[in-house]
């Protein structure tokens, strides 16, 4: 009696998982639309920037000292430059997610991507 060691139950088992994640990449992928970037300064709202449409660089210079650069563009947002000592909020890097948020505390002024949407990234 011979033992297999790869039975056909074990090959239906890994084909429904590789099945699964692949739905869930799908999904994931097709519902990333709707991401909105959200420019706060001094608690009001300076910007709202449609990612998924942006069609050409936009460029923001906040109105405090020290001032900050925020630069959106192949649906990304980021802090370009900042006159801050630390520039942490510039090496907080390019923001493309929604729940994404980047802050610089010396300039007062808040990025956020929000959406419609709940993808498995914030979710």
């Amino acid at each position: 009696m011979k033992n297999k060691i790869i039975r056909r139950g074990d090959i239906i088992l890994a084909l429904a998982a590789v099945a699964a994640a692949l739905i869930l990449l799908i999904f994931q992928r097709t519902s990333s639309g709707g991401r909105v970037a959200v420019v706060t300064v001094n608690s009001e709202v300076i910007a709202r920037i449609n990612l998924d449409e942006l069609s050409e660089k936009t460029v923001i210079k906040t109105d405090t000292e020290p001032s900050a650069i925020i630069v959106a563009e192949n649906g990304e947002i980021y802090f370009e430059s900042s006159g801050c000592k630390d520039k942490i909020c510039v090496k907080t890097g390019r923001l493309t997610h929604k729940g994404d948020t980047a802050v610089c505390l010396p300039a007062r002024a808040v990025v956020s991507i929000s959406g419609s949407d709940v993808d498995a990234i914030t979710y």
